[in-house]
């Protein structure tokens, strides 16, 4: 085994000063895999380490129909997931499997990055790998194709910002005069300058929206310094982040411009909500700008419809589920952000501090196009608990039917904050789930499933946290939930029967038809489960699901099985909704029709009920102890 202290010896380690040196020592972690793991599998999975060898041994390749390329072998001392971190966006460019019982060491993967930064030589040694890499026709091809697919067949909301960005720096000191840096901006066709001090540091910005405000309103004389208008300290964004979080970035600070910075750390120009909107004029970005600058509801008056036409294209042309439900979450939070806000503005301050909590699918992040709400308030204790709760559930009625104008249906369980019994101050909150933990009949363990997958989305989020840690905290001081909660998911088994075929409706308007929703359940569960067990905190299946993955309580395989089925399901759940909508003028469903499946298809749907009979296997003999 390679022992800390001798990695001093290894590149890239050996290019840092001795100082950085030992800080980087106490910054390793070891990770145990076993022989015939994949650890990494090309163009899925995401790495967040950078990886070093210490004993064992190791394949890389790339698979292209059916043949590996580009293949080679890690050895003791070798290092894995530079390239990928730097150039590749922390996706895996090849597959690594273990030969043997393998321990490495690991950095992760934002402390490398910021001694790439900071130390030059540490970064060229792996830009010259890079390099030499790249010499490599076949290496070359498969970058070149990444970036393609990335920039181009991505939906637009789910670019990164370099697909949308030309890099142009336009900078002066903070001496140069407001008039000079006017002119400067003006011959390079800029809207905003950079803004420099003594140190050649980039400072603050200023943009001719504040040339407009600053100067010509006479506030400051064009022989002033451009310091005395910049604004300060600069925001900025990492050119690989997407469209979508530039313009949440732009909101949250208010700001017209940020500046974007590459990999290294170098900021190399601006971006401005004009160029965004340049890009793509119809993208959705433009309907979430919308719900969150809106004045009034007849702004965002069935909106929800609005996101469902911008979804045609995208779901047509096979976008991943994953940038779907962000998309539709992202917009339903915007919603609620002014829903609550118009609501506030008619019901007056509020008497405390509150949280508005979104849940179950919504509070997951994985809503689909059946945009029913599903949500409650929490809110601290106070003295007077009758006005307290008074006031709440007026406001919480005003809520709801808004939201329902939006767009966003009642729920037909009455699961929202507008029904008295989820509109509850922290401590009735804490009850409510220390009742079902301890007593789970059937009514509390189907409560468990909603509630318990919960998010704040407005409001004082400390009590959305303080109610989170109550959960995790409850849940492992009673063993036996956990069973109940397992034994309660079993019930709820995947459609296929004993001689592999698909089960349907048998009665009612859906008769031989397959309930997708309810075929998914065993996986949102399956993860609950664990989420519960391990303590947590998030609600996200996929990120629940990584998270476990990087527990080893799931190997590889299980993990990318369940990821592809999940990934799968959703997709077929959306196109059946689209084309209901779209083509038959619908309401959405969660409902296909099996004999619509290609031969193909069929063969993927019964693999991944297969695989969910799997995992409800293992979560028996886990939680409940039968073999």
């Amino acid at each position: 085994m390679i022992l800390l202290e001798s990695l001093s010896l290894l590149l890239p380690f050996s290019l840092l000063p001795g100082k950085e040196q030992k800080a980087v020592f106490s910054a390793f972690s070891y990770e145990k895999v076993f022989k015939g793991s994949v650890l990494f599998e090309q163009e899925i999975t995401r790495i967040d380490k950078f990886y070093t060898l210490s004993s064992g041994f190791g394949h890389f390749y790339f698979e292209d129909r059916n043949r590996k390329i580009l293949e080679g072998v890690l050895n003791p001392g070798d290092s894995f997931g530079g390239l990928c971190i730097l150039f590749n966006d922390g996706i895996a460019i090849r597959t690594l499997e273990l030969l043997e019982d393998s321990i490495f060491v690991t950095l992760d993967a934002d402390y490398f990055l910021n001694l790439c930064r900071n130390y030059t030589a540490f970064q060229e040694d792996q830009t010259n790998i890079f390099g030499k890499c790249m010499l490599n026709k076949a290496f070359a091809g498969i970058i070149s194709r990444q970036i393609k697919d990335k920039e181009f067949s991505l939906p637009f909301f789910n670019r990164p910002i370099s697909s949308v960005f030309k890099p142009n720096i336009s900078s002066c000191s903070k001496e140069t005069t407001i008039q000079e840096a006017a002119l400067k901006m003006s011959r390079n066709n800029a809207s905003a300058i950079l803004i420099k001090n003594e140190k050649q540091a980039i400072e603050g910005i200023v943009t001719d929206a504040d040339f407009k405000h600053e100067v010509a309103s006479g506030k400051h004389h064009p022989s002033e310094p451009v310091s005395a208008v910049m604004s300060s300290p600069l925001y900025s964004v990492s050119a690989e982040s997407q469209v979508y979080e530039a313009f949440l970035n732009m909101h949250r600070h208010d700001k017209r411009h940020m500046a974007v910075y590459n990999q290294a750390g170098d900021i190399t120009g601006t971006i401005s909500q004009k160029d965004l909107l340049s890009a793509q004029t119809e993208s959705a970005y433009l309907l979430i700008k919308t719900a969150m600058s809106a004045h009034s509801m007849m702004e965002i008056e069935n909106i929800h419809a609005k996101l469902e036409r911008m979804l045609y294209d995208p779901l047509r042309n096979g976008a991943s589920p994953e940038y779907i439900t962000r998309l539709i979450s992202a917009c339903s939070d915007a919603v609620i952000n002014r829903v609550i806000t118009f609501s506030l503005e008619e019901a007056g301050p509020p008497p405390c501090r509150f949280a508005f909590l979104t849940m179950g699918s919504e509070g997951r992040e994985e809503q689909t196009l059946i945009s029913d709400q599903d949500n409650a308030i929490v809110y601290e204790d106070t003295q007077s608990p009758e006005k307290t709760k008074a006031y709440f559930d007026a406001l919480a009625v005003l809520i709801c039917d808004q939201l329902d104008i939006a767009g966003y249906s009642f729920c037909k369980g009455g699961n929202m904050a507008k029904n008295p019994k989820w509109c509850q101050p922290l401590s009735q909150w804490k009850n409510y789930f220390n009742t079902w933990i301890r007593n789970s009949t059937p009514e509390h363990l189907r409560d468990c499933s909603i509630f318990f997958d919960f998010r704040g989305t407005f409001g004082d989020m400390a009590l959305a946290s303080e109610l989170k840690q109550f959960l995790i905290h409850a849940v492992k001081s009673w063993s036996g939930f956990l069973r109940d909660l397992t034994e309660n998911a079993l019930h709820f088994k995947p459609p296929i029967g004993f001689f592999g075929r698909l089960l349907v409706e048998t009665e009612g308007d859906q008769k031989g038809f397959l309930d997708l929703k309810s075929a998914m359940l065993p996986i949102t569960d399956f993860a609950r489960i664990y989420a519960l067990k391990y303590g947590i905190s998030q609600c996200n299946t996929l990120t629940r699901l990584f998270m476990l993955s990087n527990r080893h309580s799931l190997t590889g395989k299980e993990y990318l099985d369940i990821v592809r089925g999940y990934n799968y399901i959703m997709w077929l759940r959306f196109l059946t909704q689209i084309t209901t909508i779209m083509d038959e003028q619908k309401k959405p469903d969660n409902y296909i029709n099996p004999r619509a499946l290609s031969s193909i298809d069929h063969i993927i749907v019964k693999e991944v009920f297969k695989m969910i009979e799997n995992l409800q296997q293992k979560l028996e003999v886990e939680f409940i102890g039968i073999i």
